[in-house]
């Protein structure tokens, strides 16, 4: 007999960091641009790296740039995004013993009953905050300092969404041949830089969304050209359907 899971769907934004809790049943394949940890909040669930084979777990630590699929058979969805260009990534890292680019499958009881509380309990922001930050062990002896000219690109991607910076503009601002900003780029972000300042506009476009409610709007201040080229690079990065998410989300904070 199935078993039914109180269903509520739930983002929050910060800085560094992304958490979504929801229902999920299959999510195609798909690839982030930063690392992201998957949790079963009450079961296991399926997840298939590439053209591997497909694997249960209970928990999972995707890195950027690879693609998956998921299959959660209606159970719920815990997700963590820890943005690559912050802090919380080195405490990410310390905290589940990452190895760089490598997938794990693993059991994390903490982990689970931490995300299953504030999954049930539905606290205030600032509370999940504060538990996020005591789960990644954040106590501040760790600072992230990227290359000064890669911070600038990433910078100018933030604080101009709607600018399609060229490769060789950013590269001329560094005083680097296109070439070697391109590899320094992914070398301090994991992926390459569209699909990098892709991932930034997509959350851009969320936090739009969630201040104008209009996804065409959003889009737009996000440097898309349109609704429907942010709906494909939605289900790009995350596997579904925008129209699905922010349709049934009952919780969203920035």
């Amino acid at each position: 007999m199935l078993k039914l899971y109180p269903a509520y769907m739930r983002l929050f934004i910060w800085r560094g960091r992304s958490l979504y809790f929801g229902p999920s049943v299959h999510l195609d394949a798909h690839a982030y641009a930063t690392v992201v940890l998957h949790v079963g909040i009450y079961r296991p669930f399926r997840i298939k790296i590439a053209n591997g084979a497909w694997q249960s777990c209970r928990c999972a630590i995707v890195p950027a740039g690879t693609p998956h699929e998921l299959d959660f058979e209606g159970g719920i969805h815990g997700k963590l995004f820890i943005e690559r260009d912050s802090s919380d990534y080195l405490y990410f890292k310390r905290r589940f013993a990452c190895q760089e680019q490598s997938t794990a499958l693993f059991q994390d009881d903490e982990l689970i009953d931490e995300l299953r509380w504030m999954y049930e309990m539905n606290p205030d922001k600032a509370v999940i905050e504060s538990c996020l930050d005591n789960l990644l062990r954040c106590d501040g002896d760790l600072n992230l300092v990227l290359d000064p000219r890669i911070q600038t690109a990433i910078d100018l991607i933030c604080d101009e969404p709607d600018c399609n910076f060229s490769q060789e503009y950013l590269a001329d601002r560094a005083d680097l041949s296109p070439s070697r900003f391109l590899h320094l780029f992914k070398q301090h972000t994991d992926v390459p830089y569209r699909r990098f300042r892709t991932w930034k506009r997509l959350f851009l476009a969320l936090e739009s969304l969630n201040a104008v409610d209009n996804m065409t709007i959003a889009a737009l201040d996000a440097g898309f050209s349109d609704a429907t080229h942010f709906s494909h690079s939605f289900r790009d990065n995350f596997g579904i359907n925008p129209a699905y998410v922010f349709r049934g989300i009952n919780r969203f904070e920035v």
